[in-house]
């Protein structure tokens, strides 16, 4: 019995519309990374799998792109909504004391 697949055939598809739009398949990485996120809110193991089938990648290309990002979790759900906060110095002397 074959494995349940994570990517769904919606998924699948709006990943690959992104194709003609970059020079190499790997360059799609980051994009199906966050159409998976956005569609699961995380990129479970066997999601990094698939992508990786269907860029023509190994899984560690993938998993390198994501772990390089903080924003990717992978053992859980993120919430509906995330709040991030820049902390850079530019951030800090511009409106961080406003906040």
């Amino acid at each position: 019995m074959p494995a349940e697949r994570v990517l769904t055939d919606e998924m699948v598809a709006a990943i690959k519309a992104y194709f003609p739009r970059y020079p190499t398949r790997q360059a799609v990485t980051l994009p199906a990374l966050h159409i998976v996120n956005e569609r699961l809110r995380y990129v479970p193991l066997k999601a990094v799998e698939e992508i990786a089938e269907l860029l023509d990648l190994a899984p560690a290309e993938v998993q390198d792109t994501l772990s390089f990002y903080g924003l990717f979790k992978q053992t859980s759900r993120n919430g509906k909504t995330r709040a991030w906060v820049c902390r850079s110095i530019s951030g800090a002397l511009s409106w961080w004391e406003e906040f």
